[in-house]
């Protein structure tokens, strides 16, 4: 996982060649923005591993999902994250959600892992494999499609979709 800034030493700077697009551009809609948030929280507790990261990312979840409801949606979340990171075998480039100038912006890896869910939340698989087959690399992605399938269930079932 590597942030905007690349600060840390075994996380590789997103290269130049590669850009980030504003965030309004895909249509994304609010249960996805809401991901989108929670997973940046995520991503970034995974790579530095801080306290305060795991932290931050529980008081997102509570803050966007409500405090009985944000404990099932972050395990569901964190499980989608982690099926993605095992697949991968390269740094994923993420924005921090917690600044300003990243807000509104999105990577091209942020963009794969919010439209494979968006695709699946539609009923458009071959949209979602595709989609998921990018985002691992080739690799056969059915492991994160489950994972994904399951955190949409779980918000369906809370009755936060």
């Amino acid at each position: 996982m590597a942030d905007h800034t690349g600060n840390n030493q075994h996380i590789h700077r997103q290269s130049s060649g590669v850009r980030d697009t504003d965030l309004r551009a895909y249509g994304f809609d609010g249960t996805e923005l809401a991901l989108l948030a929670l997973c940046r929280r995520l991503f970034e507790a995974v790579s530095n591993g801080r306290p305060a990261s795991w932290t931050a990312a529980r008081a997102a979840a509570t803050e966007f999902y409500g405090c009985g409801l944000a404990e099932p949606v972050l395990n569901a979340t964190l499980e989608a994250v982690d099926a993605m990171r095992r697949l991968r075998s390269t740094a994923f480039n993420y924005r921090k959600d917690g600044c300003s100038c990243c807000r509104n912006r999105i990577t091209p890896e942020e963009r794969l892992f919010i439209s494979a869910f968006h695709n699946l939340r539609r009923g458009k698989r071959s949209r979602a494999y595709v989609k998921s087959m990018l985002l691992v690399e080739g690799q056969e992605p059915a492991a994160l499609l489950v994972a994904l399938e399951m955190l949409d269930y779980t918000l369906y079932e809370l009755g936060l979709t």
